[in-house]
């Protein structure tokens, strides 16, 4: 089994992680997800080295199936931080501005409930982050490996003008 394809496995795991953190409503869990996307970076760089012509089409459909967990990921977390934002503006109510006028002592001993709910909204933003840091990754990966190949098949990787487009708008600015 290729390194990509361990990732894919290890996505959907996450996958199904980040699905029971969001029911429990647990930090700890997202945090440990956070953990392990940032290392997900440095494994697809470690394993793109190891792409050869031969392996290169194989692996970037790993790759498409790891961005499509990726996007159920990204979907999944979006509905989570739409929860936790609806759930923090039930629980604090009228006193939302009070709540965020108060420094991070008394918001956490005052409203230990909306505190945690606005503790989590940031982690699950964290965790959008770097799912869409990762799937950009991923997208330039495949796009290297895909002109790796072509170029390896036909002009070694020369452009052609006529390959080139460009063009100016009613403004006269480039498109």
């Amino acid at each position: 089994m290729n390194h990509i394809q361990n990732m894919s496995m290890r996505l959907n795991q996450l996958s199904g992680q980040l699905t029971t953190a969001a029911q429990n409503g647990g930090m700890n869990e997202v945090g440990m997800i956070a953990s392990q996307l940032s290392q997900f970076q440095a494994e697809l760089q470690s394993a793109q080295a190891g792409v050869t012509p031969e392996t290169s089409s194989a692996v970037r459909q790993e790759l498409v199936n790891c961005r499509m967990v990726l996007h159920g990921m990204m979907n999944a977390v979006q509905d989570i931080r739409t929860a936790i934002a609806e759930q923090y503006r039930q629980v604090l109510g009228e006193n939302k501005t009070a709540f965020e006028q108060m420094d991070e002592t008394t918001q956490q001993s005052e409203y230990a409930e909306a505190y945690r709910h606005r503790q989590l909204f940031q982690q699950m933003d964290q965790v959008s982050q770097q799912l869409h840091q990762l799937d950009g990754t991923m997208l330039d990966a495949g796009y290297q490996m895909e002109r790796g190949q072509v170029a390896g098949d036909s002009l070694n990787g020369a452009v052609t003008i006529e390959g080139l487009t460009s063009g100016t708008d009613d403004n006269g600015s480039l498109m």
